[in-house]
């Protein structure tokens, strides 16, 4: 078994078999490790299946030769109705599979941002007209009437926390709290990292490691800024305004401060936020996009032994 096919096989392990193993990880140990590790194990995944593919197809010559071949027999195919060998369809339909991945991961970035940025200028064009203007000492908090208590932010170029009067209402504490973690989601490029785990997921939905994605993700920035918040304003008061907040709505392009997996995270918030030195929190990605290869070399072995 040759190198390319190698690397399909550990890629193909690890998009199976890492999504359970890293949503177990996510209730254990560092949130932001975890979520390295996420996109490291998709980053592996995707980067061992198109090298192994090109392994597989470019042969020794040269890719300009192989490139003349496949248009040849393509051309031969149409021309006079014969098809090429088998090992040759198998390379043309390896290399469709790519390009038709390629084209379905870009189709899916346009909707997703043309979409996105749809939704969000109509939002903020709405919280305009109801909410009260902000300060200089807030410009990026917006206040809106709502007895409800209710908070969230909104991605983009100019990133917006959006706060209801009834978030108002809690004690100094609990607001601080939530808008400590509002705000880090702002500056962690949180919606950025949801965003492209969705457009994965739209592009390859058999994927699974692909497919489980944006949930996990969502759960993971969540913990991520429930962390910066206890760092800032201590984990009582974090714990205090997720039960405050706990169940109140949110727009779907939105992170909202109750929006994913509220036990999960008062579990976190209970058993207390560990702090984790940079060596540490670089095994669990490390071990993640080393994964394939592992896989590749356990194979090769097995097989060629």
């Amino acid at each position: 078994m040759n190198v390319g096919a190698c690397l399909l096989v550990g890629s193909l392990v690890v998009a199976w078999l890492a999504p359970p193993l890293l949503e177990r990880a996510g209730g254990r140990h560092d949130p932001f490790a975890v979520l390295l590790a996420w996109w490291a194990a998709i980053i592996a995944v995707i980067s061992s299946f198109f090298i192994g593919v090109a392994l597989l197809l470019v042969p020794e010559s040269g890719l300009h030769r192989w490139v003349e071949l496949v248009a040849h027999h393509c051309w031969v195919a149409v021309s006079h109705g014969h098809l090429p060998a088998q090992h040759e369809l198998i390379g043309i339909a390896a290399t469709l599979t790519a390009v038709v991945l390629i084209v379905r991961t870009v189709a899916s970035a346009v909707r997703q941002r043309r979409a996105q940025r749809a939704s969000r200028e109509a939002h903020r064009d709405l919280l305009a007209l109801l909410g009260r203007p902000r300060t200089p000492n807030t410009p990026s908090v917006l206040h809106v009437p709502h007895t409800t208590p209710m908070a969230y932010s909104i991605g983009g170029r100019d990133g917006l926390v959006v706060l209801s009067t009834g978030v108002e209402q809690l004690p100094r504490a609990q607001r601080a709290a939530v808008l400590s973690h509002e705000q880090a989601h702002l500056r962690g490029r949180h919606h950025l990292l949801v965003a492209a785990a969705e457009i994965l997921a739209a592009a390859m939905p058999w994927v699974p490691i692909t497919r489980r994605a944006p949930d996990a993700v969502r759960v993971l920035v969540e913990l991520c800024a429930d962390a910066t918040a206890v760092r800032s304003c201590g984990a009582p008061a974090v714990r205090a305004a997720l039960i405050a907040l706990a169940g109140s709505p949110g727009p779907a392009h939105a992170l909202s401060m109750a929006g994913a997996d509220v036990p999960l995270r008062l579990y976190h918030l209970q058993a207390g936020y560990r702090t984790r030195t940079a060596p540490t929190r670089l095994l669990l990605p490390l071990a993640a996009v080393a994964a394939p290869a592992l896989v590749a070399i356990v194979t090769a072995v097995t097989f060629c032994a």
